[in-house]
């Protein structure tokens, strides 16, 4: 078989952050098998439709457009080897004795056939290929939802810690607002007891009428 170039998928360059942590995790993940994430509903529930980034959705395209690729190139394939077996049981026919076999209907015939093996022969070899590609692109957006998913992570672990800074300092308002309102309250009782001990019951009772503040 001929050995058909390979058509390498070379990501933008914003794609494969090439930081020690992004080698980190390339290399944890050598030989590990990473699902196809464009049929994966998790990775559809992390980008969600209308919510994906441009260059997510370019990458998912890519993949897209490999995997059709493979399906239509698998298809072919056998589409093709069915009609090279009619077409092989026909030159058979002939050669057994069909009156309407001539010359010229045999080099017709031997001419489709060569055609059908390149055709199957080309589609083969593009088909050997496909897989790699779509590892390839395939770990690309793995590489990229990762990036964005470890921004997401470090920036919400920086938003709940600002945000156990805030309730923690609430908390202090609330205790001190407490505390403040109990000595109030007690003063204000201290204060009630002192002027109904000296104005006595019936003058506190106006007051208490007026203030609606509580029964005499």
């Amino acid at each position: 078989m001929k050995k058909q170039q390979k058509n390498n998928f070379v990501p933008k360059a914003n794609v494969v952050q090439n930081t020690d942590f992004a080698m980190e995790i390339k290399k944890a993940l050598r030989g590990k098998e990473i699902p196809v994430l464009v049929l994966d509903n998790r990775w559809h529930k992390l980008f969600p439709p209308g919510k994906k980034p441009a260059d997510i959705e370019i990458l998912e395209k890519e993949v897209n457009r490999l995997l059709k690729r493979q399906g239509y190139l698998v298809n072919h394939i056998k589409d093709l080897k069915k009609s090279k077996k009619k077409l092989m049981n026909g030159i058979i026919a002939g050669m057994q004795g069909d009156t309407d076999f001539d010359d010229l209907k045999k080099d017709n015939q031997q001419r489709l056939l060569l055609e059908m093996n390149e055709k199957i022969e080309k589609d083969s070899d593009e088909l050997m290929l496909l897989p790699g590609e779509i590892k390839e692109a395939n770990e690309a957006l793995m590489m990229l939802g990762a990036s964005y998913c470890f921004e997401r992570l470090e920036n919400g672990d920086e938003e709940i810690a600002q945000l156990n800074q805030e309730i923690k300092q609430i908390k202090n308002i609330l205790i001190d607002k407490t505390e403040e309102k109990e000595e109030l309250e007690e003063t204000m009782d201290n204060a009630y007891a002192l002027m109904h001990g000296l104005l006595g019951h019936s003058i506190m009772n106006l007051y208490d009428k007026k203030h609606k503040r509580r029964p005499s």
